[in-house]
């Protein structure tokens, strides 16, 4: 049986309240999300596809999964059943995207770190290399490394989205804990990060676009992507 396409970003951020009594206004929402759960987490994959990035490379995501979009707002805590916390998605497709600005947070925040662990790197580099990765100084628009958003491109035991919860505790550690119900990445999907990197020429020092894919992914290997990487989430294995 062929699932059926849908953009799954619509259906979590613009059908998922369109059932609900006016009661929820005022604090009490009713609505049976039984239907549109299932629908979101069972919904195809789409895979997007990018003619213009020129360097790329898969990773598996590892258990607990992956997640993303946390900050957004997804308010249905007043909602029996409902999702609490956000997730990206890319606008075009609805599909569950890391956004090529959080992929480029990640690598800038942990670049100077990794660089100086290579070898033949020279730590008068690593500044001005960083400006012109991440800031594109000194390069013209049609120069500068670009960051793609990063996309989900094999589902795992036919799924791509997964329920998880966290347990905030409001006043002390280990009483009254309140479940606050989220989406995730499942562990097991494919996912692929996009790039278009050029050649920079540092004080006479060469550093090719192969040489910064292969840093981003060790970068990314390492620490992970996403949300909550702290506790575990985000974490990959490369292919």
């Amino acid at each position: 049986m062929v699932k059926t396409i849908n953009n799954i970003g619509k259906l979590f951020y613009k059908d998922y309240y369109k059932k609900l009594e006016y009661d929820y206004v005022f604090g009490s929402g009713k609505a049976d999300l039984g239907d549109i759960n299932t629908r979101i987490k069972s919904s195809a994959l789409v895979e997007i596809k990018n003619l213009a990035c020129e360097n790329v490379f898969s990773a598996t995501i590892l258990y607990p999964g992956l997640v993303t979009g946390t900050g957004l707002v997804h308010d249905s805590k007043n909602i029996e059943g409902g999702y609490n916390l956000g997730l990206h998605f890319d606008y075009t497709w609805g599909m569950p995207v890391i956004y090529g600005s959080s992929v480029k947070g990640v690598l800038r925040q942990y670049f100077e770190e990794f660089f100086l662990e290579e070898k033949d790197c020279r730590k008068g580099d690593v500044k001005p290399l960083c400006k012109a990765i991440f800031e594109g100084e000194g390069r013209s628009i049609y120069e500068r490394d670009i960051f793609f958003d990063a996309v989900i491109t094999g589902e795992y035991d036919g799924r791509i989205l997964e329920d998880d919860s966290i347990t905030p505790h409001k006043d002390e550690p280990l009483k009254d804990p309140v479940p606050i119900t989220m989406l995730k990445i499942a562990p097991g999907c494919k996912i692929e990060f996009r790039f278009r990197l050029h050649d920079s020429e540092i004080n006479e020092n060469t550093y090719t676009a192969e040489f910064k894919e292969k840093l981003f992914k060790k970068i990314l290997g390492a620490v992970g992507v996403g949300a909550k990487t702290n506790v575990g989430y985000g974490q990959l294995r490369f292919d």
